[in-house]
Formats: C-alpha cells, sequence, structure tokens
C-alpha cells in the first residue's frame, strides 16, 4: 500500500474451515526510516495458531498504523473446548489429536475495548473437565513425557558419538585424557603411600618419644641420717721460723712426710732474686732441649721418668681446676711451690742421665754456677723432727695446743669456730724471725663442732660413743670418731670428737663442713622414684611395726587410727607357772603410748599394724631370740581396756608403706614392702611378714608411673 497501511491475514474460521484471502503485505519502516521486508505468515492446514493460542481477527478489518513502531496485536478470542490442540515436538513424530467438541455449546464471547480502544479479552468461567478428557490428557502427557525421554536418550547418544568421533580424528587428544587419567591414578597411589609413610613414622615416632620403663636390680646398701655443722680441726703441730728474710724456695712438695733433719726449704734474700731468675731461666732451657731430644726418641728413659712425675703433676693441675671452678684461690700459691718442687725433683733425676748433647752441657755448668751462688747467700730450713711438713700458716698453730684444746672453755671453742678460715693459704715472702712452715704428727687430729640442743639429744653423743662422719667437699668419709667431750650449755652442747684417719687430707684446712651420721639402716636399697602408692609415717616420734600372720584374726575396727595401745608380752613359762626350780623366770617386755598410724591387711600374707611412741621398743625386736619357749603378746586399748592376745607376732622399724612393681616374667607385678628407712633418695625396704619377694634377684620397675599392674613388658 503507498500509504504504508498493512493487513494482516485473518486466521482460519473454526466453524466454516475455509481460509480468508490473504492480502498484500505491505514493508514496515523501522525508526530509521529504512524499509524492513516482512514475510507474510502462511499458516498450515491442520495447524495451531503459534504458541497454542488460536489467532483472531480483527473486528471490521481495520489497517493499523505502525508509525516505525512493532504493530499492537489484537486481542484475541478465548479458544472454546473443540479448539484445544497439543503443541507439536519437533523431535517426535507424534501428531496431536484434536479435543472432541462439547456437546453444549459455550456462549459467544465479546471482547471489551478500553479507553485508549485496545481491545481486552473477557475472562470465561473455567469448565470442569469430564472423566474422559482427564484420561484423554493423562495419555497425552504419558506420550509426551515418554517422547521427551527418548529425545534425551538420543541426545546424549549423539554426543557420545560425537565425542568418539573426535577422538578419533584428534588423536592428541586421546593421549591426554590417558595421560591425565593415569597421573591422576599414580597421584592417589603416591598419596596413599605418603598416609602410609606418615603413619608409620608417627607411630615410631610416639614409641621413640614415649618414655619406657627402666629396670634394676634390688641392691643392697643403707640410709644415713645425719646432722650438719661446721668442725674446727686441731692436730699435734709445731711451727719453724725463718732466720732471715726474702723468699722461701720449697725443696719438699705440701704434706710430703719427712725426718728429722731433712731440708725442707730455703730463704733466698733480697739481692739473690736476680741470680734466682737467670738459674730458673738456665733450667728452663734445659728442660726444652731435653723434651726436643725425648720427642726425637733418642732417650727412652727420660721419656719414663717424664710419664712419672706428669702423673703428680696431673693430681696438682686437676686441684688447681677445681679451686677455680668454685672461687678459690687461696691455694695458688701453695700449688705453685708444689709445681716447681716436682719439677725440681724431675730435673734431679734427669741430671743423672747422659743425653750426649752439647748444648746441655753448656747449660749445665752455667746452672751449677748460679746454684753456688744462690746457696752461698740463703738460707736453710731443715725439719727438727719428723712428720708431715705444710707450708701454709694461719697464726693459730701455737694458740691451738693440742694438749689444752680439751680445757677450753665452750664459749672460746665456740669463738674459734666462727672466726677461722676454711683453707689456709701460704706466702712465699717471709720475714726473720717468723713461722715459714708447720710439722704436724699424724698420730690423730680433733673435730670440734657445736650442735643446737633441737639437732640433737647429748644423749646420742656420750663420752666414748663411736660416730661416722663424712666430709662431702674433700670427698672424705671417716669412720669411728671417738667422742671424747660432751658439754652443754644454756643453747646447745660442745662435742669433740678424735680419729687418726685423713691427718694428710684435712692438713690444709683450719674449719670444715662436716655430715655427722646419727643414724644408718643397712638392707635392700631401692631408690624412692621406684616406690608406688607409698604411705610415710609421720614426722617425731620413731615408729615400728608388728605383723600378725594370715591365720590370726584381725580386726582393722580395733586398731583404727589414732588409737592408743599398751603392749605387754609376758613369756609363756612365767603365764603358766611352769619352769625348772633352779632358773630364773624371764621378764616380761611392755612398751606403752603406742598409737596406731597405719593398719593395713595385705591379700594371702597377713596384717599390719603400724605404731608411733616415744618409748623404747627394742625389746620388742628381740622377741624371738629372748623368749625361745615361747610368749603371748596382749595389745591393750587405752580409752577401752579392750583389745587381742597372740602367741607369734613379728615386730620390725617402720617408715611407711610402699609399693614396688617387679618384672614376673614379662609381665608388671604389684609388691607391697615395708620401708624400713628412707631419706630423699633411697629407701631399705623389707619383706612383708613371711613372703620371700622382693629378694636380691628381684628385677624392679625404677619409673613406675610408665605402666600398670598386668602391663606386658619387655
Amino acid at each position: 500500500m503507498a500509504d504504508g497501511k498493512q493487513w494482516y491475514n485473518s486466521p482460519q474460521d473454526s466453524n466454516s474451515g475455509k481460509k480468508p484471502a490473504g492480502k498484500p503485505v505491505s514493508p514496515v519502516k523501522k525508526a530509521s526510516g529504512k524499509p524492513v521486508a516482512r514475510q507474510p505468515v502462511k499458516p498450515q492446514a491442520g495447524a495451531a495458531a503459534p504458541s497454542g493460542k488460536k489467532a483472531v481477527k480483527p473486528s471490521g478489518s481495520v489497517p493499523v498504523k505502525t508509525n516505525g513502531k512493532r504493530p499492537v496485536k489484537p486481542a484475541q478470542k478465548r479458544m472454546t473446548g473443540s479448539q484445544y490442540t497439543v503443541k507439536k515436538n519437533p523431535s517426535s513424530s507424534i501428531i496431536p489429536q484434536t479435543q472432541p467438541a462439547d456437546t453444549k455449546q459455550e456462549k459467544s464471547i465479546i471482547p471489551k475495548q478500553d479507553n485508549a480502544g485496545k481491545t481486552t479479552p473477557a475472562k470465561a468461567p473455567r469448565r470442569k473437565l469430564t472423566a474422559k478428557e482427564q484420561a484423554t490428557a493423562r495419555e497425552q502427557k504419558k506420550i509426551m513425557e515418554q517422547a521427551k525421554r527418548k529425545e534425551e536418550a538420543r541426545l546424549k547418544e549423539q554426543a557420545k558419538i560425537e565425542k568418539s568421533e573426535f577422538k578419533h580424528k584428534n588423536p592428541s587428544q586421546k593421549s591426554a585424557e590417558s595421560r591425565a587419567i593415569r597421573n591422576g591414578i599414580l597421584g592417589a597411589i603416591a598419596v596413599a603411600a605418603a598416609l602410609l609413610v606418615l603413619a608409620f613414622i608417627v607411630h615410631h615416632l610416639y614409641d621413640y618419644i614415649a618414655e619406657k620403663p627402666h629396670f634394676s636390680f634390688v641392691t643392697t646398701g643403707a640410709v644415713e641420717h645425719t646432722i650438719g655443722a661446721k668442725a674446727l680441726i686441731v692436730r699435734d703441730e709445731d711451727t719453724i721460723v725463718a732466720s732471715s728474710s726474702g723468699e722461701l724456695v720449697t725443696q719438699i712438695t705440701e704434706g710430703s712426710r719427712v725426718a728429722k733433719g731433712q731440708e725442707l726449704a730455703i730463704v733466698v734474700p733480697e739481692e739473690m732474686k736476680s741470680t734466682v731468675t737467670d738459674l730458673r731461666n738456665v733450667q728452663s732451657q734445659i728442660s726444652d732441649v731435653q723434651q726436643e731430644l725425648i720427642l726425637a726418641g733418642n732417650v727412652a728413659e727420660a721419656d719414663v721418668i717424664y710419664r712419672n712425675y706428669n702423673k703428680n703433676l696431673s693430681a696438682i693441675l686437676d686441684s688447681v681446676r677445681f679451686d677455680a671452678m668454685s672461687g678459690n684461690l687461696t691455694n695458688m700459691s701453695s700449688y705453685g711451690s708444689s709445681v716447681n718442687v716436682i719439677l725440681d725433683e724431675r730435673e734431679d733425676e734427669m741430671s743423672r742421665i747422659d743425653f750426649d748433647d752439647e748444648r746441655i752441657a753448656v747449660l749445665r755448668n752455667d746452672e751449677k754456677v748460679y746454684e753456688a751462688q744462690v746457696e752461698k747467700y740463703a738460707s736453710r730450713i731443715n725439719a727438727h723432727r719428723p712428720g708431715i711438713v705444710s707450708f701454709r700458716l694461719d697464726g693459730k698453730e701455737d694458740l691451738l695446743d693440742y694438749q689444752m684444746f680439751l680445757t677450753l672453755t665452750v664459749s672460746e671453742i665456740k669463738s674459734y669456730i666462727n672466726s677461722s678460715v676454711g683453707a689456709i693459704s701460704s706466702d712465699l715472702s717471709v720475714e726473720s724471725d717468723m713461722p715459714v712452715c708447720r710439722i704436724a704428727q699424724n698420730e690423730s687430729q680433733y673435730l670440734t663442732v657445736y650442735l643446737s640442743s633441737n639437732d640433737a639429744a647429748a644423749s646420742d653423743f656420750a663420752v666414748g660413743t663411736l660416730h661416722d662422719i663424712n666430709v662431702r667437699t674433700e670427698g672424705v668419709s671417716i669412720d669411728n670418731c671417738k667422742v671424747v667431750r660432751c658439754e652443754k650449755d644454756n643453747s646447745g652442747m660442745l662435742i669433740t670428737f678424735e680419729t687418726s684417719r685423713y691427718v694428710e687430707d684435712l692438713l690444709d684446712l683450719r674449719t670444715v663442713d662436716i655430715e655427722i651420721v646419727i643414724t644408718e639402716t643397712d638392707g635392700m636399697r631401692v631408690s624412692v622414684s621406684s616406690l608406688v602408692n607409698a604411705d610415710y609415717a609421720p614426722k617425731g616420734n620413731p615408729c615400728f611395726c608388728v605383723f600378725f600372720a594370715p591365720d590370726i584374726v584381725v580386726s582393722t575396727d580395733t586398731f583404727a587410727e589414732g588409737a592408743v595401745f599398751n603392749i605387754n608380752i609376758l613369756p609363756v613359762a612365767a603365764a603358766e607357772g611352769e619352769g625348772e626350780d633352779n632358773a630364773e623366770p624371764l621378764p616380761g617386755t611392755s612398751v606403752i603410748s603406742c598409737t596406731v598410724v597405719h593398719t593395713e591387711i595385705v591379700d594371702g600374707i597377713g596384717t599390719i599394724v603400724a605404731f608411733s611412741t616415744p618409748n623404747d621398743y627394742s625389746g620388742l625386736k628381740k622377741l624371738d631370740r629372748v623368749y625361745t619357749g615361747g610368749y603371748k603378746a596382749s595389745f591393750v586399748d587405752t580409752s577401752t581396756a579392750l583389745g587381742m592376745t597372740c602367741e607369734k607376732i613379728t615386730v620390725t622399724d617402720y617408715s611407711g608403706m610402699a609399693s614396688v612393681y617387679q618384672n614376673n616374667q614379662g609381665f608388671v607385678e604389684e609388691i607391697r614392702v615395708i620401708l624400713l628407712d628412707n631419706d630423699r633418695e633411697f629407701a631399705i625396704i623389707d619383706q612383708v611378714g613371711r613372703s620371700t619377694v622382693p629378694n636380691l634377684d628381684t628385677v624392679i620397675i625404677t619409673n613406675p608411673k610408665t605402666v600398670k599392674p598386668g602391663d606386658k613388658v619387655d
């Protein structure tokens, strides 16, 4: 049309079945003004309108102006039941069936027009489908679902075929996928292997780090209870004075035993110091040449002499290192003197060896010249009696007279103990008419201490009793020190011990810290760390325990903790009035005020009752030896006057009850034991009653926290 209008083809009339004649279509212009060709719509015979809707013929066939815009479609009529059609699936060959027309024809629906002139379809009431229509609809739905599944299967098969063809045409893609699969499998295997290795490492690392049980045999030993104190050392000694002043040059080592008249040292005057220095230099040169010849292997005899004297030098050097580490420098001058003496003795022996060397011969001549000059002007010091010589002095040698010491008052001796130094020092510079050395007798020495009344009782240190003393700083243990004086005052007691041992070892000391052994218990010894479920006796009074055999009925209620008993032992002969006429009846034994501190029934062994008492119970430990004919032991509760009587008991010292773990054929077994004594490090144990374990063949676990009874061990 020349005016730009377009006539739409009217759809087929549903009643007449005829196709209206189509009108030509004019090109539609876009907003840009250019004509766009529009293809006429050709409806197919028997096909439904697009989107399942039936086209509605515009009333009056009024042409619509586009004005460059998309034309607005006229409102469509609502399709009646006879006009329902099924949209054809392009992939299916099923021909949709037309719904049968309803017998009753619906009323015609007149479309409404709004104010703008647009046609709005009127809403028709919803008609209820009949049973036949519903069955038909379900059948059609089922057919459509089957067609959809077939189409999906066909598409999957087609994609698979295309993928196979693509792999066939592209072999590199196939090999890449194969490599990817192979790499994935290998990666999974590698990850699994790494996890297994990691688990193996973690298991063995935990097994390595985890603490394992340690084993040890039960050994014999002792536990000591000591009292620490500061001791003053007094010896039978006197001093030797110098006739002139100068520098002291020792001729023997510190602590050497000397004879009467033996030369001990020389005093070199001040003006001869340069000569002494020259002498030392010549001797040093001789030593260097000798070392050179010895290293060359020319003189075997000299090598033997050096080795022998090196042992003595090593001992002094060890002492120097020990004092240097502890910060004690007071003994260095004495060590220097001893080293010089050893070197002089070594040189004296080396001078007797013919090295067959011109250099040594020349140096020996110079040495003799210097020695002659020194001896001409130096004064000599000789021993006036035999004994042990020391060049260390503290000025108390003449004050602490060996004979007068026992008569000094307690206050005077306490003053000496507090004011005296430990190690005695030496000085190589001497003055005329002043002491330069001392000679001590080695027959005996005194060790005097002052103890507080809270530390010990005077009855423990009666005159004539023997005690062991440990000097840990010197590594010395002095046995059987005899008490020669024990005197009390208001705050404590003064005790003097006498011993003839280790005089040389303590020669350079005036005071020293010692440990006096009060009690000592021997037996099977184990470490405290190997004890399990330990129940220690309370501090205070000494304790003992009574063992009742399994055939003796013992009530734990009778021996409740805290109950106080009197224990009486009556011989059988005295109890029954029997015995020989001429034999004296044996006296009984009694221990009163015995407080129960522990009661325990050991399965299959018996009952243990431990008591604490301030009284002497030593007689109870001798029952089997004293009352060979038998006895009766009665236990009477002091509060209720009740108790029990039996004919056989076993009494031992008591420090507590504990368990030890033993290795019994590869399995951990718990054994209850009695603690006879213990300190912070060790414990002396004993068997419970008639048990035969533990013994010296028992293997115990020293770190019992790593296992429990019944565990398997190697």
